[in-house]
């Protein structure tokens, strides 16, 4: 792949994970209106019957790949966007945003560790790199750069719930390069947001009274922002990240949420400290270190010998 192309890959994982910060403070709106379950429901259900008529439009429907690929898409859709935005919303309720936003840290580790063990991905110094930076810069944005707040946290059943999300990601991530096969990026996308929306809506009509009700106008907006840019875009866009570059180097991305959650929240009126500023610039060089842009370390993490193993 050419460097332009590479870019523009990069520019679109950006801007997937500052539509993801921009649904965090959303979607905390929209909750407080309305179940966690249901918002989450009717955003999948919109995202779609968005991209399922757009995938036929566009590429058609392969029927026989679908059937070949159904077990690893229904359990992307199952762990994807079932179980991710479920453990993640509910989690987020139970626990403080400190402790929600550093588990959620530890997303690329596990993706990168995920990818080696599944994928038989390398694990180059760069993305190392890049990995570490990132992730002290996500404590120190969410720590405020207080050790006494890091050392003094107890983790509860939304801890839990969270930690569960982030593994739930990761998986949803490291499964298309080895278990998908035969189906582009958006059929891929399209399926597991299709199953995800079926499961989430199941769930939402069986325990969740306000699922079948029709939500105020604010909160439709709310939701068709999240369904059209955090969900049909963003999802896509991560999907062809994790093809173009690999799962490892895509996860690195991940830490730019809370980034721009915190930037975000000091547009609408919040306080930005210096320990924000501060991480948000680790995290800013641990995604250029990643992306191969920041060239200051030598070549290979893995033995060389070990790069025969594909």
């Amino acid at each position: 792949m050419n460097q332009s192309n590479h870019t523009w890959i990069y520019l679109k994982l950006v801007l997937t994970t500052f539509f993801w910060a921009l649904v965090f403070h959303i979607g905390k709106y929209a909750v407080a209106l309305m179940s966690p379950l249901s918002v989450g429901a009717w955003r999948f259900t919109v995202a779609a019957a968005v991209l399922l008529p757009m995938v036929a439009l566009r590429e058609g429907w392969s029927l026989p790949a679908v059937r070949r690929n159904a077990l690893a898409l229904l359990t992307m859709s199952a762990v994807g966007v079932f179980s991710f935005n479920v453990s993640l919303f509910y989690g987020l309720r139970m626990t403080s945003a400190v402790n929600g936003a550093l588990i959620m840290a530890f997303n690329p580790a596990l993706t990168v560790v995920l990818s080696a063990l599944l994928n038989r991905e390398l694990i180059s110094r760069h993305q190392l790199a890049g990995l570490l930076l990132g992730l002290v810069g996500v404590i120190v944005v969410v720590s405020n750069g207080s050790w006494h707040m890091l050392a003094t946290m107890s983790f509860s059943g939304g801890d839990m719930l969270v930690l569960l999300g982030s593994l739930s990601w990761s998986i949803y991530t490291v499964i298309p390069k080895r278990f998908v096969h035969g189906l582009s990026t958006m059929q891929i996308t399209g399926s597991t947001i299709a199953g995800g929306a079926a499961l989430m809506s199941a769930c939402a009509a069986l325990t969740a009274p306000d699922f079948l009700q029709p939500p105020s106008l604010p909160v439709a907006a709310a939701i068709a922002f999240m369904s059209l840019f955090g969900s049909v875009l963003a999802y896509l866009w991560w999907n062809q990240g994790i093809q173009k570059i690999g799962a490892a180097s895509a996860a690195i991305f991940i830490n730019l949420v809370p980034m721009f959650a915190t930037l975000i929240g000091l547009l609408l009126g919040q306080q930005i400290s210096t320990a924000q500023l501060c991480g948000a610039a680790l995290v800013i060089v641990g995604v250029l270190c990643s992306a191969g842009k920041l060239k200051f370390l030598p070549a290979a993490f893995v033995p060389q010998k070990a790069q025969t193993c594909h």
